[in-house]
């Protein structure tokens, strides 16, 4: 023990003396200091300092791991470069000591790269809107994913460059992060077929997310019990990886004591190391599961006429004659993703004809414990299908009530189970529409799924487009372990866990760390650290709405917005109507903004012609005018578009509205949009002629 240590304060001495060691510690203050600046100097925050610090996080670790591992690779060389090596062999020094006392000054550097990392971000996470149970976590996250990592690069490095004895073994550390993180640090959710997903656990810090850990409202709670499991199992096979290198250095100088201890050392750090790494596979590996059962599940019922069907979600709207007038739920979230809920639905008939069969959607794995209506009823189910029959027909205009107890597991998975789709969790929940976790009315299919043999679960998915033809009056009634997390839902709370109002849209309900605040009359729910910010982008939006509203008298503007990541932005954006809308945590430029809602109320892009580009593109011009003053429509198409001489001369002729003024020029692209939207045949559309038509009905 005493040469150890001696050995460790030769080399720690050493270190001292290396200058250029001290390079990586001054990039990494320099690139936090860059980022935190550049972040805090903004007047308005549009993403939490959490997700700006994982955004940088991920790279500089990168960085530093390839700094660190080749650092443990010359800490092992060094000596037999310059021949001192050949000296040492002389002393009566165990290779336990020698090997070692190296082993802990690298890790000693590696813990300072560590150190500084975390000292960063708990000063910087001070001012972050997070409790301080949240504030802990963040930093022991990081700790084990930095040290984790290190940990076993470095007794990595150590064992290539005593296996190597040439540059080579500097070779072997990019090698090894090459081939564990190039794949998954390129991942976005959806795996080639060459690409299974479940090799990605095989890497020196946990990647198993897309694009960031952090997850806004629900900050790293999703990934934050995996990694830990993941990290400690990284550590143990770098105490293993060690003990193997220290078994094949200089095997004419161990000792006896050292050739009997190692291979227990190894046995006794390896069973953990597999057991940990086994919980932590099959861990993934029911998520994967799960979300391969799914899309199997919903591929079969996939009845596109060809591939491009499957993206025109708008094709996902099934007009239904009965309308859910009323919905009371009581609803109570349980532990381990459960939910139980009691269910008074009133049902009526706005069709024309009388039926003996009515249909709700409800997801498969809620389990119906009692369904009865005032009326005689058979009440079967099939997948997501509830079919009502009564002995006695519905006619048209008349209302029931329908009784539905269920309960049952909600947890859902997307993008091969990286995304958590639906779940209830202690201080996180999240129950979109899409998760059918209440009944819809009709038949509704809540996933579309197609086989796709390019990827690796063999079909390609995402959530339907639900779309209700008629507002329903809801009241929810919610009971929790939890009550100290706020919960929202997308209509308004009406005293402390009621909510009620009247909703087309539906409801989606979400816990997490955020605040609910007004713009105008639109309730926005968000972190607290971005609200503000996305407070101006809902404003911008606002009048963007209330100009297409007076414009061409179709509703848009919401009285709810939720404002969560990408992945979750995604999956639901395109179910969103005016009564309800999805924003990321991003500032929208105006042209964004203006295709955005431009592409919400023109769906149907099938067979589309030139003139309806022309169309399209006076119409965005038009909302861009509206919220700044743009240069005249003909020379702003001719600058930002190549075009067919046919389509100049379109521009053209609208043009000639315009100069008569913005009034004139938006009635005759009211028409024109107007015209379009009646069509049947899309491509039957011709400017020209709609334009004649528009002059002869204004003489």
């Amino acid at each position: 023990m005493n040469l150890m240590r001696s050995v460790f304060r030769n080399e720690g001495k050493l270190l001292l003396r290396n200058k250029f060691l001290a390079l990586p510690l001054l990039v990494n203050l320099l690139y936090w200091g860059y980022s935190i600046v550049a972040y805090e100097i903004q007047p308005l925050h549009y993403e939490e300092r959490a997700a700006a610090f994982y955004q940088s996080f991920i790279w500089i670790l990168l960085l530093n791991l390839l700094i660190v591992g080749l650092f443990a690779v010359y800490m092992v060389s060094k000596d037999r470069d310059n021949e001192f090596e050949q000296l040492v062999v002389t002393y009566d020094l165990k290779n336990v000591d020698w090997v070692i006392g190296k082993w802990l000054i690298t890790q000693l550097y590696g813990l300072c790269i560590t150190v500084m990392t975390i000292v960063v971000q708990a000063i910087w996470f001070i001012s972050a809107a997070m409790t301080r149970g949240d504030w802990l976590e963040h930093i022991f996250y990081v700790f084990m994913q930095m040290e984790g990592a290190f940990f076993l690069l470095i007794s990595l490095g150590f064992l290539f460059a005593i296996l190597m004895k040439s540059m080579l073994a500097y070779l072997t550390i990019p090698a090894i992060l090459v081939l564990s993180l190039f794949l998954p640090f390129d991942y976005v959710g959806t795996a080639y077929v060459w690409d299974n997903p479940k090799l990605h656990l095989f890497t020196p810090f946990d990647y198993m997310f897309i694009e960031s850990p952090y997850e806004g409202i629900w900050g790293i709670h999703h990934v934050f019990k995996g990694s830990i499991l993941h990290q400690s199992a990284i550590i143990l096979l770098g105490i293993v990886m060690i003990a193997v290198a220290l078994l094949l250095f200089r095997r004419n100088r161990r000792s006896q004591k050292e050739k009997k201890l190692l291979p227990i050392l190894i046995t006794i750090f390896l069973i953990p190391t597999i057991v940990l790494s086994g919980i932590r596979f099959m861990q993934y590996d029911r998520a994967l599961k799960q979300y391969i059962s799914t899309g199997k599940q919903y591929q079969e019922s996939f009845l596109g006429e060809d591939d491009e069907s499957y993206y025109e979600d708008y094709k996902d709207d099934q007009p239904y004659d009965f309308a859910m007038e009323k919905t009371n739920l009581s609803v109570e979230l349980q532990a381990d993703d459960q939910i139980n809920v009691q269910s008074t639905l009133t049902v009526k008939n706005n069709g024309n004809e009388s039926v003996d069969d009515v249909f709700l959607t409800l997801y498969h794995g809620l389990k119906i414990k009692e369904c009865t209506t005032e009326k005689a009823v058979a009440c079967s189910r099939e997948g997501d299908f509830i079919r009502l029959h009564f002995d006695e027909e519905i006619l048209p205009g008349e209302e029931f009530d329908v009784n539905l107890h269920y309960e049952g597991g909600i947890l859902q998975y997307r993008d091969d189970g990286y995304v958590e789709q639906a779940f209830i969790k202690n201080e996180r929940v999240y129950l979109p529409k899409e998760a059918g976790w209440y009944p819809l009315i009709g038949k509704r299919n809540l996933v579309i799924a197609r086989e796709c043999s390019n990827l690796y679960a063999r079909f390609e998915l995402r959530n339907a487009r639900l779309v209700e033809d008629f507002p329903t009056d809801f009241t929810v009634r919610m009971t929790r372990e939890n009550q100290d997390v706020p919960l929202a839902l997308t209509i308004p709370e009406v005293q402390k866990n009621t909510f009620q109002g009247t909703s087309q849209y539906g409801l989606s309900l979400i816990s997490g760390n955020f605040k609910e605040e007004k713009a105008g009359n639109i309730r926005v729910v968000a972190h607290p650290e971005v609200l503000n910010g996305m407070k101006e982008v809902v404003g911008r939006y606002q009048k963007v709405w209330s100009f297409m509203e007076d414009w061409l008298g179709i509703p848009m503007t919401p009285s709810v917005i939720y404002v969560l990541g990408d992945n979750y932005y995604y999956l639901t954006h395109d179910s969103a109507n005016h009564d309800f809308y999805m924003l990321r945590n991003e500032n929208m430029d105006d042209s964004e903004m203006a295709y955005e809602l431009l592409n919400e109320i023109t769906q149907d892009f099938s067979n589309n012609n030139g003139g309806f580009n022309v169309l399209y593109d006076a119409m965005v011009w038009m909302i861009l005018n509206n919220l700044h003053e743009q240069i005249g429509f003909a020379e702003w198409y001719k600058s930002n578009y190549w075009a067919e001489e046919e389509d100049f001369k379109l521009v053209n002729l609208l043009q000639g509205y315009e100069k008569k003024g913005l009034e004139s020029f938006k009635d005759v692209l009211k028409y024109l949009f107007e015209y379009w939207k009646g069509l049947e045949n899309k491509q039957d559309f011709d400017m020209e002629a709609a334009i004649e038509q528009y002059e002869e009905e204004a003489e």
